[in-house]
């Protein structure tokens, strides 16, 4: 087990008492989950959030970080025998976004991971800590809200659940004490539908903020109908509660063009909630909502054109 001291305080202040936090490295998961189960006790998965709350003298979440990143098991990206995808929590950012798989079953998860921050940070960061945070600004739980993605969640004491992205959005309940989230779970595509997923993405100034508003869009064709939306999913972040789920399920059957995706696009904008901060007011933000789930939808349906053009030269 590893000590972290306080340490100095930026312009040379006296630091405000502050104990230290010790790093405990488990050899198992459940090792970890018996660790995180004992009062005191919080999650260490790349240590981006907890090295900037450090920085900040921010309240330590725990006396003990329990490492997970390196355990045996929780990172990858697998396939399943229905097709579906099981990310670890422990899989770095950076490897999400080149995961070869990933970017092609699941293009806006992909998408999403490699825009976050930098590439140093993606270096570091975990998809589950990105998650945990429950940051309506992050992107990863933006994509996998559209995607339909689940949480596998574990604790010593609670078991073995499953979670939503929503679940851990503003106004869901969250983790209980002594749980992780051990695996991210994205379905498969849909069989005789042809599927195509985009990840958009607005910064004001530069790639180190957070998105003035972001949106991720899926958009299946259905294969018995001539164009016929058979999947419409729709998901925007950096607003109240987020990241929310646009409902366009009365949508389903109509013809993909433009008219769907922009009146997919104007409930996006008038269904969520944004907040003035220094990258915009809530006013320009919901306009900037509908352009870029403009945007998301548009590609995401060129790219499920596209799949239904390769499958039908295949034939």
């Amino acid at each position: 087990m590893t000590t972290v001291a306080p340490g100095p305080v930026a312009g040379g202040a006296a630091p405000a008492p502050r104990p230290p936090v010790a790093v405990a490295v488990p050899r198992t998961l459940d090792e970890a989950l018996a660790l995180l189960a004992e009062d005191g006790a919080a999650v260490l998965g790349g240590g981006v959030g907890h090295t900037l709350a450090r920085h900040h003298r921010i309240p330590a979440e725990g006396r003990t970080l329990v490492s997970v990143a390196g355990l045996p098991g929780l990172a990858g990206v697998r396939t399943g025998d229905d097709g579906s995808l099981t990310v670890g929590a422990a899989t770095r950012l950076a490897a999400c976004a080149a995961d070869p798989v990933l970017a092609r079953v699941w293009p806006v998860v992909a998408e999403a991971c490699g825009v976050v921050a930098t590439a140093r940070i993606r270096r570091l960061v975990t998809l589950g800590g990105n998650i945990a945070a429950r940051d309506d600004a992050h992107d990863p739980p933006v994509a996998l809200t559209a995607a339909g993605a689940t949480l596998t969640v574990r604790g010593a004491r609670t078991g073995t659940r499953t979670l939503t992205p929503a679940d851990l959005a503003g106004g869901g309940a969250g983790l209980r004490h002594g749980e992780l989230i051990e695996s991210v779970v994205l379905p498969p595509r849909p069989e005789g539908a042809a599927t195509g997923s985009a990840y958009e993405k607005f910064l004001v100034r530069g790639v180190w903020e957070y998105a003035c508003v972001h949106v991720a869009a899926v958009v299946g064709l259905d294969g018995r109908t001539t164009g016929g939306a058979g999947r419409l999913s729709l998901a925007v972040g950096s607003v109240e509660g987020g990241p929310v789920a646009v409902a366009l399920d009365d949508l389903l059957g109509a013809p993909v063009d433009e008219a769907l995706i922009a009146e997919a696009a104007r409930r996006a904008a008038a269904t969520t909630r944004p907040y003035d901060d220094v990258k915009g007011s809530a006013a320009y933000k919901t306009r900037m909502i509908a352009e870029f789930a403009r945007r998301a939808l548009t590609r995401a349906a060129g790219r499920a054109r596209a799949t239904a053009q390769h499958r039908g030269g295949d034939r």
